[in-house]
């Protein structure tokens, strides 16, 4: 009989999840986690930080997509919440304007887009390591106490005191 079927040989499914889910704690406990579990954290952190923060899950949400529609851009519309003659005629002196204003405000838009995008990488990339190391240091945390509760080992080999 398979560890896998019951008496009647069936597959007890039950039991292949209870081993899967082992196997994964095990992993786990070992420090070894996949770059996509890896990447699943790190979201969870980044919106924990969010939330403390009171951000708006929309903005949130946008700064993790892969696009960056979220950055400024030197790009904008020209548009008017007016109606009619009077904001077609606002409309086209924006349009007149535009080039002496841009004169003027392109080179700062273009650096503080760069900037926005450079503190967006470092600060997803310092949560991705934050996590990474919390991962490996839970791992040397189960593994010390694995082998502090080991038999065999003295007092002082598990940084206790030694009596004398």
């Amino acid at each position: 009989m398979d560890q896998w079927t019951d008496s009647d040989g069936r597959v007890d499914v039950a039991a292949i999840m209870a081993g899967i889910r082992e196997k994964i704690r095990g992993r786990r406990d070992l420090g070894l986690y996949t770059d996509e579990e890896v990447e699943e954290l790190t979201a969870l952190r980044l919106q924990a930080f969010a939330d403390d923060a009171g951000i708006d899950p929309d903005l949130l949400s946008r700064l993790m997509a892969e696009n960056h529609n979220w950055n400024i851009s030197t790009d904008y519309r020209i548009e008017s919440h007016r109606g009619g003659l009077q904001g077609h005629l606002v409309v086209l002196l924006k349009k007149l304007v535009r080039p002496w204003v841009r004169l003027y405000t392109d080179h700062a838009l273009s650096r503080q887009a760069q900037i926005n995008l450079y503190l967006h990488y470092l600060s997803h990339n310092l949560v991705r390591e934050l996590v990474r190391l919390q991962i490996e240091h839970t791992a040397l945390r189960n593994r010390f106490d694995e082998l502090a509760g080991s038999p065999g080992t003295t007092r002082a080999e598990r940084g206790g005191e030694a009596k004398g």
